[in-house]
């Protein structure tokens, strides 16, 4: 038992670590690696992590930023490209003049026309925009031109006369032709606000030497390179870091249009930038030809007063008033220097550094064989022959304007069609125009001397019987004011002029005819509160019985009050009305004597529809409207509707015809003694109003003279509107008047003093028509 140990006491206790020997395990274990060095590799690769994570997290969302933004810009540029780039004015355009054999036409009036369509006379025909004139005809080049009908080609055509008329027009190969007619004046561009003007031309327009200089000087490279050219950019920044300044561009002619278009001007590195990448979009969107069509449409090429200039199409107008595809070589690369700078290389304020830099445009077409070495030698030769300044602000014409404005409004109310570039093709007659302002110029003045008076004022409307075109207006003594239009908004009585309608409501009866006796004696008329109406003539004094033309001719007031009251008044308003007058008119009886107020407008509806065999023709001033590239937006449908039998209107416009002879208006006959013409005078009470309204074949004229303060003029008709009418007549080409008679209308003698049909040598007998069921073939005498 002894011998059994403990199993407790026989293990052996542990040894404790010495001094040193502890020592060592310490510095073994500071020499061991411990957790600490994995954890800061861990918390390194943590934020190289994290730094990654956020770099890719600000590169994703850079990238999805530049996509929308990219996505934007392309909205944006493509809206505007594919829609209405810019606000276009619109091109208001005279009528075109018009050929056809046997027109009433000089040889003169075919001259001034081309004259105003910048026509040049020439010795022999080379290209468009030129005429040769000889003793009895007349050679032209004519322009394209797209009207609202459809394209009409450059062609020459040949135009002979036989005096006043044009006998015959034939082509160059000798050909004749049933028509022609030449391109239309441009007489207004009516603008917008954003102080631009250009004329749109589609790139096949434009003469190819012009787009290959452009190319040559300012981007050669523009078929190659995509909107951007690295290659450009280097090399200018290259030539201005070794000229010390900015002596080169490197801008594309893509970049170029996108900041004209789309940018502003500022020299900033966020321009260039939206700069360079709407030209990467433009040139990924859009073919070549687009955006060099665009871009000749673009550029600024100078300041015509507050308008800016843009575009080549305007430009040659401007500088040179010709078209585009009319332009020498030198002009052409007059046009193109001034791209680099059009107010540095203005040539009007500094011609010799415009023409040192022509000269340089000149020398890099030699160089690319655009021109030959003659040609640069003759183009080198030519002076800078810039058309003047004012040349280039174009006439104006607000009284006609104003008209041709309101009726624009109501046929095309929306805005964005109207800045499109709408071209608005008129009735405007340049020719009618200007002889109606010299016709006021002149007469006013003359006028005020002869009658003492002052201050008078006018307003004078011409308008195309056969279509009811409106051709000539001029709204006041100064034709150039704009302000208060006397032709539309001036309302006065009428005076005289009413009367072919009291004498046509009683030729259209059974029982009144040219030969009828009036009586011309004192009468009063009561009304039904009483009052008394007594009208008297013009010279106090009455003749008795008098047939009735002779009544209408000499513009008597007994016979027409006897006449209008025995037909009644209300029939009177009522061949008013058909005439054309709008309103309602009182039944008063002085009516019959003009006491109706209106303007000038509508006494110009009333006797056009009086001209035109009572045809009734609304009057207006626009024959269509096209956009920029010629699709038709309104056409107007010339609509006559008879409202009068034909005998009753060849008795009345007879009448007029008389008035013009040996009536009140008799001075006609002295001045045009060949010629048919018929109207009608027109004086108000106390001489305020003078009126006249007549007609040649073609043309309704009606001119009104006054005072703005309603006072006296000392004018009658005959005196003062009428002296201003045959002012106005006297450089045109009037048409004597050639009426159709009428199947129920036969002539006849007429026996004034009796008013029956008589045989020739039974008294004072005088030929008149007469309706057919009046007519006695064998008519005794009758004393």
């Amino acid at each position: 038992m002894a011998d059994k140990k403990d199993p407790r006491s026989s293990k052996t206790p542990p040894k404790r670590p010495t001094k040193k020997a502890s020592s060592t395990a310490s510095k073994s274990v500071k020499k061991t690696p411990t957790k600490k060095t994995p954890t800061k590799n861990i918390k390194k690769r943590g934020i190289g992590r994290q730094l990654w994570s956020i770099f890719w997290k600000l590169s994703l969302a850079g990238i999805i930023a530049m996509a929308l933004y990219l996505i934007y810009l392309d909205a944006k540029i493509t809206r505007q490209f594919e829609g209405n780039k810019w606000q276009l004015p619109a091109q208001v355009y005279a009528r075109a003049m018009g050929f056809y054999p046997g027109q009433f036409l000089s040889s003169q009036e075919v001259v001034w026309e081309l004259d105003r369509l910048n026509y040049s006379s020439v010795n022999k025909l080379s290209r468009t925009g030129q005429y040769v004139k000889a003793d009895d005809s007349i050679k032209i080049f004519r322009r394209e031109f797209e009207f609202y009908d459809g394209l009409e080609q450059a062609q020459v055509i040949e135009l002979r006369f036989a005096g006043q008329k044009l006998a015959s027009i034939k082509d160059k190969f000798g050909r004749r032709l049933n028509s022609a007619r030449l391109e239309p004046v441009q007489i207004a561009r009516i603008g917008n606000d954003s102080k631009q003007d250009r004329e749109f031309v589609p790139l096949d327009k434009f003469p190819p030497m012009l787009t290959d200089t452009l190319l040559v000087v300012e981007d050669q490279n523009f078929y190659q390179h995509h909107g951007v050219s690295v290659f450009s950019i280097m090399r200018a920044l290259y030539s201005n870091i070794k000229a010390g300044r900015t002596v080169q561009g490197g801008s594309t002619l893509t970049q170029q249009l996108a900041k004209n278009i789309y940018l502003t001007r500022d020299r900033t590195l966020i321009r260039k930038f939206n700069e360079a990448l709407i030209a990467l979009i433009l040139d990924y969107r859009y073919s070549k030809d687009q955006i060099l069509e665009a871009y000749l449409n673009e550029v600024y090429l100078g300041q015509s007063y507050n308008q800016g200039v843009h575009g080549m199409g305007l430009a040659s107008e401007f500088y040179f008033s010709k078209p585009v595809d009319e332009l020498e070589y030198d002009q052409i690369a007059l046009l193109v220097a001034m791209v680099k700078g059009p107010s540095y290389y203005n040539p009007r304020r500094y011609p010799e550094r415009t023409m040192e830099r022509r000269d340089l445009v000149l020398r890099l077409m030699v160089d690319n064989k655009l021109i030959d070495t003659r040609e640069y030698r003759a183009a080198l030769k030519r002076p800078i022959d810039i058309a003047p300044m004012k040349d280039s602000l174009p006439k104006s014409y607000p009284g006609y304007l104003e008209l041709v404005d309101r009726e624009l409004k109501k046929l095309l109310p929306d805005q964005e069609v109207l800045d499109a570039g709408v071209r608005v093709f008129t009735y405007f007659d340049l020719q009618k125009q200007t002889a109606m302002e010299e016709a006021i110029e002149k007469s006013l003045p003359y006028l005020e001397k002869r009658a003492a008076t002052e201050q008078l004022e006018a307003a004078m409307i011409s308008v195309n019987v056969e279509k009811g075109g409106v051709s000539a207006l001029v709204a006041g003594r100064d034709p150039r004011f704009l302000g208060f239009n006397r032709v539309l908004d001036t309302k006065r009585n009428i005076g005289s002029l009413v009367k072919p309608a009291v004498y046509l409501t009683a030729l259209g009866l059974p029982h009144y005819n040219l030969a009828t006796l009036l009586d011309d004696s004192p009468v009063q008329v009561t009304n039904e509160q009483g009052k008394v109406w007594q009208p008297e003539n013009f010279d106090h004094q009455y003749r008795g019985m008098m047939p009735l033309y002779k009544a209408f001719s000499n513009s008597i007031n007994i016979p027409a009050v006897n006449l209008g009251l025995d037909v009644g008044v209300d029939k009177v308003a009522d061949t008013l009305t058909k005439l054309g007058a709008k309103g309602h008119i009182r039944h008063y009886p002085s009516l019959l004597l003009g006491a109706l107020e209106m303007s000038s407008f509508e006494v110009a509806q009333l006797y056009t529809t009086l001209a035109a065999d009572g045809e009734y023709r609304q009057l207006t001033s626009i024959s269509a409207l096209t956009d920029s590239v010629g699709k038709v937006l309104y056409q107007h449908n010339i609509s006559s509707q008879p409202r009068f039998d034909k005998d009753a209107l060849y008795m009345t416009k007879y009448a007029m015809k008389r008035v013009t002879k040996d009536g009140t208006a008799k001075r006609l006959n002295a001045h045009f003694p060949s010629i048919q013409l018929a109207g009608k005078t027109g004086t108000s009470n106390d001489l305020r109003d003078s009126w006249y309204a007549g007609f040649d074949q073609n043309t309704v004229t009606v001119a009104w003279l006054g005072r703005d303060d309603n006072k006296s003029t000392g004018l009658t008709g005959s005196v003062g509107a009428l002296e201003t009418y045959i002012r106005y007549l006297k450089p045109l080409n009037p048409e004597s008047i050639a009426d159709t008679r009428p199947p129920s209308i036969r002539w006849a003698f007429v026996n004034e003093q009796t008013g029956k049909q008589a045989p020739p040598g039974c008294g004072k007998v005088i030929q008149l028509p007469l309706r057919v069921s009046e007519f006695e073939p064998r008519p005794s005498c009758q004393r």
